[in-house]
């Protein structure tokens, strides 16, 4: 996948962050099963690439089925002024340096903000997600107001 790619679609996000330090191209993909970095991104920082011990085989819209074993572990990454640790598989990317995937996403509560195309982190002072079941219970007890966000 390119970064022309991502744009035309319409459904995935770019930003910027910073792994170790480097300015880098994002996509965030609520779709993609893992986080990648692009083989060039590797070679440029001279990251540590570790054997992942078996043979991934990845669907790419632009390359097709591509294969690696590659992964560089616990990557030091900045998003939006937070840091996180990830492993990221490295790949063939044109124009992406990065990109994160769906538990990535939902384990660092990261909502895909698609009007502004935007990633927003929910502040942990004083809220707290909850479910449809525990909205609806909330609604049976006649809550003042509560807020689903899908």
């Amino acid at each position: 996948m390119t970064s022309t790619d991502a744009t035309q679609s319409g459904k995935l996000i770019l930003d910027w962050c910073l792994l170790f330090d480097h300015s880098m191209l994002v996509l965030f993909d609520s779709g993609a099963t893992h986080s990648f970095v692009s083989e060039e991104c590797v070679s440029r920082l001279e990251l540590v690439v570790h054997d992942l011990g078996c043979e991934l085989m990845v669907s790419t819209p632009a390359s097709g089925q591509v294969s690696t074993n590659l992964v560089c572990a616990r990557c030091s990454i900045e998003v939006v002024g937070r840091r996180f640790k990830v492993n990221l598989i490295c790949l063939p990317l044109e124009g992406l340096d990065l990109i994160l995937e769906m538990d990535w996403l939902s384990n660092n509560h990261v909502i895909i903000d698609c009007r502004w195309r935007s990633v927003v982190f929910l502040e942990a002072d004083g809220l707290s997600l909850i479910s449809t079941h525990e909205a609806i219970q909330e609604e049976v007890d006649r809550a003042l107001c509560y807020m689903l966000v899908v």
